[in-house]
């Protein structure tokens, strides 16, 4: 640290404040980016309860109802977000404008450091027993003065920055990771949720029947498309289509379940679940191919 002048404090401090007001504007843009993901979601979401299958997986499965519950207090948690996205941009706007001051003056910089008892001048570079005036000292004295290194304070609060950015960094890691576990968890719970819609939608219709229904006769859409899925039904096949990637499992993968029946005297219902071939997609639904069966 030989030759450390205050100038060089002043800046090195002024550099660190820019680090720190460019990474909370790196964490206000990715939020932005989160918690317009977030809206679409309980905007899609919402909705989707709000149509026939939808009403219908409510009243037929507790877990639509948590997921429900869910999504409403996401909705109400979302105007809140949004106000501290404002104070934390204007926190990164406040430290970028403090940085820039910092580094284009940093003989003023010092000295409201040293008027915030933020820094202090050590007697290092003086003789024994002169030390520099934190208040009546010339600029011209401030930059001849030298010192072997930064006060206790300063290194502190470098260190305290270093530290706030790094916890940050694992914070936002963390919780990037679990944000992508519960999207796929989402995905997977409503693929699941809408094969066994059809499934005991098309076992009724047969016990009723004693034929397989289309989408028109189970009163189900043809084609219904969330965030994660395209749901087709076609004649007597259900089909799910990924829209997105789901971890290593690749988009436009299909899962299928096919309807027939078998039987001359009785006709019997028969429901054929196909799941992908890929082991990455089949570990999503491992119990894909038991879907709707009476469990003994």
């Amino acid at each position: 640290m030989k030759g450390f002048t205050p100038v060089r404090t002043a800046r090195v401090i002024a550099s660190c404040i820019a680090l720190l007001g460019m990474f909370c504007l790196l964490i206000e843009r990715i939020l932005v980016t989160v918690l317009q993901v977030a809206g679409e979601g309980v905007k899609m979401g919402i909705a989707r309860y709000s149509n026939f299958t939808g009403r219908m997986a409510l009243q037929n499965f507790p877990e639509d109802k948590k997921l429900y519950g869910l999504l409403k207090e996401v909705e109400n948690i979302l105007p809140t977000a949004d106000t501290a996205l404002i104070v934390l941009m204007v926190l990164a706007v406040v430290l970028l404008v403090v940085a820039v001051v910092g580094l284009a003056l940093p003989r003023q910089f010092g000295h409201v450091l040293v008027a915030l008892k933020l820094l202090r001048w050590t007697d290092c570079g003086c003789a024994e027993g002169e030390s520099v005036s934190e208040t009546g000292e010339s600029l011209k004295a401030l930059k001849n003065v030298k010192c072997h290194g930064p006060s206790a304070k300063v290194v502190a609060v470098v260190a305290v920055i270093i530290i706030a950015i790094l916890v940050v960094s694992l914070c936002v890691r963390a919780c990037s990771n679990a944000a992508e576990a519960s999207n796929v968890e989402a995905a997977v719970q409503e693929l699941d949720q809408q094969a066994l819609v059809y499934i005991n939608a098309q076992k009724d219709y047969f016990a009723k029947k004693k034929v397989v229904g289309g989408p028109k006769a189970l009163q189900l859409p043809d084609s219904v498309s969330t965030e994660y899925f395209t749901y087709k039904v076609t004649g007597s096949r259900f089909t799910a289509i990924s829209n997105v990637p789901l971890n290593s499992c690749p988009a436009g993968t299909k899962w299928t379940v096919s309807s027939s029946s078998k039987g001359f005297f009785t006709q019997e219902l028969v429901l054929y679940r196909n799941a992908p071939k890929d082991t990455n997609c089949v570990k999503l639904l491992p119990d894909f191919k038991n879907l709707g069966r009476n469990k003994p």
